[in-house]
């Protein structure tokens, strides 16, 4: 119940908060939207950091494991990515979303080298009309 409130309040402070998301993430590279389409061609995995229940109301990308930030931990990391070195696609609800920063800097520090950082997020990929589910 409390990660519940939680996600809530997070989410609603960064959508009404004024929350933008920085260009750069230390420890990622930042993408935008055609780059990101570009590694989901070459397969890279995607991750989804927002709640469940929003990814179910508002559908995600293709393929993408949906892994919420709000429970990140370096074993639950590492049964998704096999190595610290696998190239990853991290977003969320756009540049009012403040979900992929925190999933970068948790990651970073752990290790993982390959960080992508697709800033714009679902909004703009479901915009374009890429693959969905």
């Amino acid at each position: 119940m409390n990660k519940i409130i939680f996600s809530f309040i997070l989410i609603v402070s960064s959508l009404w908060g004024g929350y933008k998301a920085p260009l750069n993430i230390k420890g990622s590279t930042t993408i935008d939207t055609k780059q990101a389409y570009e590694l989901y061609n070459k397969k890279v995995m995607f991750i989804d950091v927002r709640p469940s229940w929003m990814v179910q109301k508002q559908g995600k990308i293709k393929g993408a494991f949906n892994y919420y930030v709000g429970d990140f931990n370096a074993n639950g990391l590492k049964m998704i990515l096999s190595t610290k070195n696998i190239p990853v696609v991290i977003y969320c609800n756009g540049i009012g979303c403040s979900l992929s920063e925190e999933a970068i800097v948790k990651m970073a520090p752990l290790g993982y080298k390959n960080i992508y950082f697709y800033r714009d997020g679902y909004p703009a990929w479901k915009h374009y009309k890429l693959p969905t589910k």
